[in-house]
């Protein structure tokens, strides 16, 4: 059994705070915040009267009815659900639904009971309220990824499992801490996982999280659960399939059977032509704002050093077929007849050949590689279909000729013009760690995480940390 010491502890989420009532709190005061606003923008200082019903009242009490209505609404689709302990903190979920349900009621209930009420206080009420519950949550995210940062809101995990297992776990929760914020501080194999020798480890290290890697009968799964009731952990079934994520997976039961349904990696014929429009549209306009940008690097290139200004190389693309991927020159013409009496000198992982001080590298090349400016041509590419916007990185054939069975399946989908690997930390990546991330992007790829990625891209870019 792993333990760590008191020491190396790091502050946990038990006690700490009393988050949830802040959220409350806060939600509270933007309902009442904007409903008194659409009040005195709609109807001044006065405080008209309103027929409800056989009830009369006041706007200043509908005011009040809608707000305490939502909130309650809010609580009851679990926006305040021990947020905390959340991945990411605060859903942003609850309240659209709240608002969607809330708006449904009124209408209902203006239908019902004849209600008049003010459109213009409802229409600036309403999304107004909501624009403010999301910025709540978008607060209270962004202030627990900070703490995290610093090692604070971190939850202590206790898992069950094999060494191999456990310390896979420990190291994808180590990359991802910011984000999942899981310290181990105690492993057990799955023999010992029963009765009072798990509770006294749940209470002895003060666990949050149990987590089961390993494959256990449904009759010891409730046993667990029924042994550690009450010592405030909550369990984790880890599949043992690390690269599967939610898009992918969708949880429903079958009578009293848990069943979780994997979607195809490659997606649906719709999902790949709304990327392939995506990467059409972005690629042609990059292309367009970009081709002034790459006509002077032409042109410093061709001064700089003699040869021509673009590289050609052959790259294994989607399904293992080969297609000749375009960059701007960053080295000498010869540099490939180097690679021999390089090879002592290799710094690369796995099957990569890199050097961080290149001595290939031409003086305009070591800014455009720091720049990433060299891969723009990769755009035309990308517009040709041979490559996609994001995606696994595009291996050389004598790379692939060493791939193993896991790293053959990045060829599944097209490469891209950058990734989860060159987002992450490009060459200073393990070989490993670098075909972790691009199995993850194969079997969970989406439009909407393309753009996230092009976005983190841009930060990477700026800060070039591992491109050499």
């Amino acid at each position: 059994m792993m333990v760590r010491t008191d020491s190396q502890r790091p502050q946990t989420l038990t006690g700490r705070l009393r988050t949830a009532r802040t959220l409350v709190l806060a939600d509270a005061l933007v309902v009442c915040g904007v409903l008194a606003t659409a009040h005195l923008a709609r109807f001044g200082s006065r405080n008209d009267p309103f027929q409800m019903g056989p009830l009369d009242t006041s706007y200043v009490m509908v005011s009040i009815l809608i707000g305490v209505i939502w909130l309650v609404i809010l609580a009851m689709l679990n926006g305040y659900e021990s947020w905390p302990k959340r991945l990411n903190g605060p859903s942003y979920v609850p309240p659209v639904r709240a608002t969607v349900w809330l708006v449904a009621l009124l209408a209902v209930a203006s239908l019902v009971l004849q209600l008049d009420l003010s459109r213009a206080y409802l229409a600036f009420a309403m999304p107004f309220g909501l624009l403010g519950l999301l910025a709540v949550r978008f607060v209270c995210r962004w202030w627990i990824y900070a703490h995290r940062v610093r090692g604070r809101y971190i939850r202590r995990a206790l898992v069950v499992g094999t060494p191999e297992r456990v310390a896979e776990l420990a190291a994808v929760f180590a990359e991802r801490a910011a984000r999942v914020a899981v310290d181990v501080v105690a492993t057990t194999g799955i023999e010992n996982a029963r009765g009072p020798y798990l509770r006294e480890l749940v209470e002895r290290h003060r666990v949050d999280i149990i987590v089961l890697t390993e494959e256990r009968d449904g009759a010891n799964v409730r046993q667990l659960l029924w042994d550690v009731e009450g010592a405030g952990a909550v369990v984790w079934l880890s599949v043992d399939v690390p690269e599967l994520a939610a898009p992918r997976a969708e949880y429903f039961p079958i009578d009293r059977l848990p069943i979780v349904e994997v979607a195809p990696a490659d997606r649906s014929i719709t999902r790949r032509r709304a990327k392939r429009v995506f990467d059409i549209v972005l690629s042609s306009v990059a292309l367009t704002l970009l081709l002034p940008v790459i006509v002077v690097c032409v042109i410093v290139i061709r001064l700089d050093s003699p040869g021509p200004a673009f590289f050609r190389q052959s790259r294994v693309g989607r399904d293992g077929n080969a297609f000749g991927i375009v960059k701007l020159r960053t080295m000498r013409v010869n540099a490939e007849e180097e690679v021999a009496d390089l090879q002592h000198r290799n710094e690369g992982a796995g099957p990569l050949f890199k050097i961080k001080d290149d001595p290939r590298v031409t003086r305009v090349g070591r800014f455009l590689r720091r720049t990433s400016i060299d891969e723009l041509p990769q755009l035309w590419n990308v517009l040709k279909g041979e490559m996609s916007l994001v995606g696994p990185r595009p291996g050389l054939p004598s790379e692939v000729a060493e791939y193993d069975r896991d790293s053959h399946r990045r060829h599944i989908v097209k490469p891209g013009m950058t990734g989860l690997w060159q987002v992450s930390g490009r060459s200073d990546l393990s070989w490993e760690q670098g075909v972790r991330l691009d199995l993850f992007y194969v079997e969970n790829w989406s439009v909407a995480g393309d753009l996230q990625i092009l976005f983190q891209t841009v930060g990477v870019v700026l800060r070039p940390n591992g491109a050499y």
